[in-house]
């Protein structure tokens, strides 16, 4: 018999609350893959998938245990930022108000617990184009302005969406290094720093070519349950939480997380009730958490659907 831990989102009054679950799946039930016709029913099928992907995780090659293989973003904020700030790191809005060295240096070197990996670096420049992925929406005035058809009724325009029209701005920018998540645990990693305004800073890992992400666990040779719904990415780990964002449709409902735990690995997914008639084609991001029997420690964490590994967010 395997043991799974889930947690179910319930919304009260505008507040979530977050309970706790057991669910036991026992092998057999689940059969095809098919939900058995409850909520609680479809959720013990992805469960039970859940458990065998994790059983199935073994990464082969030697790049696992002698290479460099990150388990989370190659990110890391040090400071706070706004909320404005946080959504054009991750749009990837950046200037810079700096020159940004093009140049290479010298070879580094990833430090792991039981040595040195030699590595080369990329320069400041490579680095800064790996984050920029283009130029914010034009802050719009909102003043008057009666020749302007978008205009109110009272000649007001609207600022974009979300009122956000600035990016990041380098100050300065200088070789560093970060703590990151790896397969072969915590590891030292040369990694650039480029600062922002009042002494805060963005640092990227630098390694210019890191060891290839092993190939995904198998999955159940069965049709996979019907309300079972895929990991976006996780967001970030605070103490036994793990926090991931669920892909979910529009008439979804029941969104319950699932997370499956063994030694060496982690699975996160999602189950669903899908709505019965029409609905519109989207895909909408779930945030949700679940909270581990251990410390994630040097643990991956894949996707429940797919077993794809998933790299930690930077949790900014």
């Amino acid at each position: 018999m395997v043991f799974v831990r889930a947690v179910r989102l319930a919304a009260v009054a505008g507040v979530v609350f977050v309970v706790a679950l057991s669910a036991c799946a026992a092998p057999g039930r689940v059969g095809d893959g098919g939900g058995l016709g409850t909520p609680a029913d479809d959720h013990e099928a992805v469960a039970q998938w859940a458990a065998e992907v994790a059983d199935a995780w073994s990464p082969t090659g030697d790049a696992w245990q002698r290479g460099f293989v990150p388990l989370q973003d190659p990110i890391t904020v040090e400071g706070a930022l706004l909320e404005p700030e946080k959504r054009a790191l991750a749009a990837g809005w950046w200037a810079s108000a700096v020159p940004l060295p093009a140049d290479r240096p010298a070879r580094g070197s990833v430090v792991f617990r039981d040595g040195a990996l030699p590595v080369t670096v990329v320069s400041a420049a490579e680095a800064y184009q790996e984050m920029d992925l283009g130029d914010p929406p034009p802050c719009v005035s909102s003043s008057p302005s009666p020749v302007d058809p978008s205009a109110g009724p009272d000649g007001s325009v609207s600022a974009p969406a979300g009122g956000d029209c600035v990016g990041l701005t380098v100050r300065g920018v200088s070789l560093s290094s970060v703590e990151m998540r790896t397969s072969r645990g915590v590891a030292t990693v040369p990694a650039w720093r480029f600062q922002l305004d009042d002494g805060r800073a963005v640092l990227r890992a630098a390694v210019a070519d890191p060891s290839p992400v092993p190939s995904p666990a198998a999955t159940p040779t069965r049709a996979a349950p019907p309300g079972i719904v895929a990991a976006q990415g996780v967001t970030g780990v605070s103490g036994l939480e793990v926090h991931y964002q669920l892909g979910v449709g529009a008439c979804d409902r029941d969104i319950t997380p699932i997370v499956a735990e063994r030694p060496d690995v982690v699975v996160v997914t999602g189950g669903v009730t899908r709505a019965e008639g029409e609905c519109t084609d989207q895909l909408l991001i779930e945030p949700v958490s679940v909270t581990l029997a251990e410390p994630l420690g040097d643990r991956p964490v894949l996707d429940g659907l797919n077993g794809t590994l998933l790299p930690v967010g930077p949790g900014f």
